[in-house]
């Protein structure tokens, strides 16, 4: 954000980071009355989606302080239009479409008089947002491809990618390898993008992911767009990006994961109470309790998605919402409901050009006719979704249409081939239209064939008494249930690794395999605490997303305590030799027990025996009983449970419970804390692995902040190199460019007054200095330019580029200077080298002069894109090559003249520098020097 005069100027990125936003909260209370006014219009643009209340309230303030700038000028509408662009993207946010696109327009109005393109681009790009959620998907495009246009033509690089990656992020859903091509294309995958990009990009990414089968990306990329959204204040798309990682988890059958994204998305979306946010995050939160079972609650939910909707009924989550109903609808055995569900949502996804998404409602219709006996319109709806299938080469849905064939014809199995528009020579027309599907599964690569559709199969064979191919079929079935439950733990470890990759530790795959496992021997007593388990799988996620390994020891605590009898509890960890049980963690009537140790070989330690037999050891003890060990100081126990706390075949430690009651510990008890140490085990472990993981990030990252520093710093002066000027120097010359362009469009600016924003490039360079090498020697020659280094800090400021050039040469970068100045900031690097003594070893002094050439950039303001910066880094070398032709220890620049200047103007320069100035081309500025030396190189 910058100040001149009269002029407000105001930055306007389309998103900024939470720490940017941070810096202007305090730039605002800092401000003053003359800069009051940047700022709030400024910090409510990053505010509005973070905090909505709070920008409407700044651009309040705003709007009055912008009574006192002229309402005609380029000013007052710029400022006006981004006022009116913030209350614009807030309607949308709460579904108020139509009073955004009032506010959208009066800003484009605004900003077209005065040609805005960036602030062009950031209004078609909030007319995209509305018209997808009117259902206008041409229209939403359209304005998404004028926003790139926009930015484009205003230079606005974030912008520009910000727009083009989100339009990526629309086509993928669409045509995803196609998407995934031109993202390659456009964005490169090992290079690293701004964060606002980033959401996009990896949200993008995800959804193509997600639709090729990759599903623990998928799920990674979300989370990853999750983040980078929610840092750069695309709240909206944070929303978002977290439903689609509970969907992308709910197809990996990660349910719990699912529904912890689901209720992250549904926390943020109530906070905000934006009707298109809200909604979506009730329809995955639905959609997934549906897929637990749990239906009631999965209609109240999905109800609830659809009447928030009312503001926006054309948007796409709209009409999924409805088929999630139809879905629930077939679920619960209304088939009326489903219908009516199906044929809404298929009657709203038409405008959004989703094909197989109409087929997906096409076919519910037809099951939902089946089930209420119309065959004839089942058919006819089920033989339009497999077209559509068919034509866009979707063999999922193929398969899935042809099982409703199937259905339809096992329902009514009088009916011959034609009336299903199928010619068949099977004596089992369902029979042919499961072979079909089959054949179709068996086309698709890796797939495992669902075993309810082998098991109808080998029941069709079987009702023409074809038993051998029957028995066949059976037994194919049996072979898909136990692949799938292979593949179902695959998916459930791939669901644990993409969020131990992303800090979350909560590994549920794993705690259903464990509990699979280790409870089947058990079903029967299960079954009868089923009850207990469902309360013991809340804990399991409570506890393993903790990863704190002091709050585990106290959840597993409170747990035990509510669950069990347990007088005492008690926790022993296996210390890092392997050979002694630390006892970590102990409470006893609400006391808590001294820590100890034990030897893991102790002969009557129950916790050494536990541990060294690695099985569960339940003991019962008599009153008054001798000869056992007893923690000095605890009370006597009758009944004790030890269970190892283990991760497959490793040993963590030991969990025990004991009470002062007899005969406690049955089979429920004991399969509890079984399960309790399961996930104990787990959570235990997930903290240790994290905190290490930690270390290693951090030290990691210190290593690599350790050697970005070393390859941008010259490692004799610590003074910056080429390479750092190469990485930061294009932000100054963009701003520096902005500033002239600005007073090029204003026609009331005559450039009279110079700004202080140019750069001015100082080349100096040590005369004379191999002699200090050849006399003195090269330690003597580093000690010069080691004091060169503090002399030259002594006269910049630390904002200021110092860049050791090479061997002698120094390269100086004033930045926000005003190049009037030029020639006394040169003059006196001239003099504070000359007038004083460089000091070598033993003290000896030497005196040295230098050279000092330099230039301004833009070096033509009426013109400031003709010569670019590195140019002007060689004008500077060519003024310091003329100073040493010259006879030395002396500066000259080169400076522009009013003369309006063609194309080859740098050529001409470089050749012929004084043939440039005596034609007025440029104007040579010297200090110290008589004359010049006709013998200029060329460049």
């Amino acid at each position: 954000m910058l100040h001149y005069g009269n002029q407000v100027k105001v930055s306007m990125d389309l998103y900024a980071l939470d720490e940017e936003v941070d810096v202007l909260k305090t730039k605002l209370t800092l401000s003053d009355n003359e800069t009051r006014l940047s700022h709030l219009i400024e910090l409510a643009w990053h505010l509005r989606q973070r905090d909505c209340q709070l920008a409407l309230e700044l651009v309040s303030e705003a709007r009055a302080l912008l009574a006192h700038i002229s309402r005609g000028s380029r000013d007052y509408k710029r400022l006006l239009a981004r006022t009116n662009l913030i209350k614009a993207e807030i309607h949308w946010l709460f579904g108020e479409l139509e009073l955004a696109k009032r506010d959208a327009t009066i800003a484009f109005t605004n900003l077209e008089e005065i040609q805005d393109s960036h602030g062009l681009g950031d209004v078609y790009f909030l007319f995209s947002s509305i018209h997808r959620d009117l259902g206008e998907i041409q229209q939403r495009d359209q304005c998404l491809q004028t926003s790139i246009e926009h930015y484009q033509i205003a230079g606005e690089l974030l912008g520009y990618q910000i727009a083009f990656a989100r339009s990526l992020h629309n086509s993928a859903i669409r045509a995803p390898q196609i998407t995934a091509t031109e993202l390659d294309r456009q964005f490169a995958v090992d290079h690293s993008y701004p964060v606002p990009v980033t959401a996009w990009l990896s949200s993008a990414r995800a959804i193509i992911a997600n639709k090729i089968g990759d599903l623990g990306e998928s799920c990674r990329l979300h989370i990853e767009a999750h983040r980078a959204a929610l840092e750069s204040g695309q709240i909206r798309l944070a929303i978002l990006a977290a439903t689609n990682a509970g969907d992308s988890f709910a197809t990996l059958g990660d349910l719990d994961a699912a529904l912890e994204w689901d209720e992250i998305a549904l926390a943020i979306a109530r906070a905000n109470q934006w009707p298109g946010s809200l909604a979506i995050a009730l329809l995955q939160t639905g959609n997934a309790l549906r897929l637990l079972g749990h239906h009631e609650d999965a209609r109240e939910t999905l109800i609830e998605s659809l009447s928030i909707q009312s503001k926006i009924p054309g948007s796409r989550t709209f009409a999924h919402t409805l088929a999630y109903l139809g879905d629930l609808s077939l679920d619960l055995g209304t088939p009326v409901d489903a219908l009516n569900f199906f044929e809404l949502a298929a009657e709203k996804i038409e405008a959004h050009d989703e094909a197989v998404f109409l087929s997906d409602c096409w076919r519910g219709q037809a099951i939902a006719f089946c089930r209420l006996d119309q065959l004839h319109e089942a058919e006819d709806k089920i033989r339009q979704a497999l077209c559509i299938a068919r034509e866009h080469h979707n063999v999922d849905e193929q398969i899935k249409c042809l099982r409703v064939y199937a259905e339809l014809a096992r329902k009514y199995p009088a009916l011959d081939n034609s009336s299903l528009s199928i010619e068949n020579n099977m004596p089992n027309l369902s029979l042919h239209y499961q072979l079909e599907a089959l054949a179709l599964c068996q086309s698709i690569k890796g797939i495992c064939i669902p075993a309810d559709l082998l098991d109808s199969i080998a029941d069709d064979f079987a009702l023409i008494e074809d038993y051998q191919s029957a028995f066949q079929f059976s037994r194919l079935a049996a072979k898909a249930k136990e692949n799938r439950r292979l593949s179902e733990a695959h998916n459930r470890a791939t669901a644990m690794q993409v969020r131990y990759d992303n800090e979350r530790h909560r590994a549920d795959a794993e705690y259903h395999r464990l509990i699979a496992t280790t409870e089947a021997e058990r079903a029967a007593s299960l079954q009868e605490a089923s009850n207990t388990l469902e309360t013991l799988g809340l804990i399991g996620r409570e506890l393993t997303a903790n990863l704190n390994v002091e709050s585990v020891f106290e959840a597993l605590y409170r747990h035990v305590d509510d669950l069990l009898d347990a007088s005492s509890f008690g926790i022993s960890l296996l210390a890092p030799d392997g050979a002694t049980l630390r006892f970590v963690f102990g409470i006893e009537n609400g006391a808590p027990i001294p820590f100890f140790e034990t030897a893991l070989d102790h002969p009557i330690s129950s916790f050494a025996r536990c541990a060294r037999e690695r099985q569960e050891i339940v003991l019962e003890r008599e009153p008054g009983a001798t000869g056992r060990f007893i923690v000095p100081g605890t009370m006597e126990t009758l009944s004790l449970l030890y269970t190892p706390l283990m991760i497959g075949d490793r040993l963590l430690g030991v969990m025990s419970i004991q009470s002062i009651r007899p005969h406690v510990y049955g089979e429920r008890e004991r399969s509890i804390l079984r399960t309790l140490a399961a996930y104990g085990a787990i959570a235990l472990d997930n903290a240790s692995a994290y905190k290490q993981l930690q270390a290693t990030l951090t030290a990691l990252r210190e290593t690599q902040n350790q050697l970005e520093e070393v390859s941008i710093t010259d490692p004799l002066t610590g003074l910056r190199n080429r390479r750092f000027l190469l990485q930061n120097i294009e932000g100054d010359v963009a701003r520096a460019l902005r500033a002239y362009e600005d007073q090029l469009v204003d026609p009331t600016d005559n450039f009279s007054q110079l700004s202080d924003d140019d750069l001015v490039f100082f080349m100096v360079d040590l005369d004379h200095f191999k002699s200090v090498n050849d006399t003195y020697g090269h330690a003597c020659g580093d000690m010069v330019l080691m004091q060169m280094r503090d002399r030259l800090q002594s006269v910049f400021r630390e904002s200021d580029y110092l860049v050791r050039w090479g061997g002698e040469e120094f390269l100086v970068v004033a930045r926000n200077c005003n190049r009037k100045d030029a020639p006394t900031v040169a003059e006196r690097i001239r003099h504070i080298v000359s007038s004083t003594a460089f000091t070598l070893l033993d003290d000896l002094e030497i005196f040295r002069t230098c050279s000092v050439g330099y230039a301004s950039y833009p070096f033509l303001p009426k013109q400031p894109h003709l010569v670019t910066w590195a140019q002007v880094v060689n004008f500077a070398d060519q003024g310091l090559y003329m100073v040493k032709k010259s006879g030395r220890n002396a500066c000259i620049g080169i400076a522009h003249t009013d003369q309006h200047q063609v194309d080859d103007f740098y050529n001409r320069v470089m050749r012929h520098p004084q043939q440039a100035a005596q034609s007025q081309l440029i104007q040579i500025i010297s200090h110290n020097t008589d004359d010049l030396d006709e013998a200029i190189r060329a460049s």
